[in-house]
């Protein structure tokens, strides 16, 4: 836009504008002007979906620190079945001992 102005007020310096030179200018400020409001629209859009995929990786970090402790719990309870598992078997070795005794 400021380069249209510019070479508008150049224009009107130097010479007498040329008979539809103005119209010719506006058209292309107005159409100028709609390029803009497209990319701003645009911008606006992107900005929204740059939002809602802040909000969505918020979701699966949490969801990862879910799934993470999760794991946690499922080791430390595969770990007490594994020892309760090896102590039954011990016992029942000494059952069997003794029977025999």
């Amino acid at each position: 836009f400021r380069e249209l102005i510019e070479i508008l007020a150049i224009s009107r310096n130097q010479k007498l504008p040329q008979p539809g030179e103005e119209s010719q200018i506006l058209e292309l400020l107005i159409q100028r002007d709609g390029e803009f409001q497209e990319l701003m629209k645009l911008a606006v859009d992107q900005g929204k979906i740059h939002h809602e995929m802040q909000l969505l990786e918020k979701v699966v970090e949490k969801r990862d620190n879910d799934i993470q402790q999760l794991q946690k719990q499922l080791k430390e309870a595969e770990h007490i079945l594994a020892t309760a598992v090896y102590q039954a078997k011990e016992k029942l070795k000494s059952i069997e001992k003794a029977r025999r005794g």
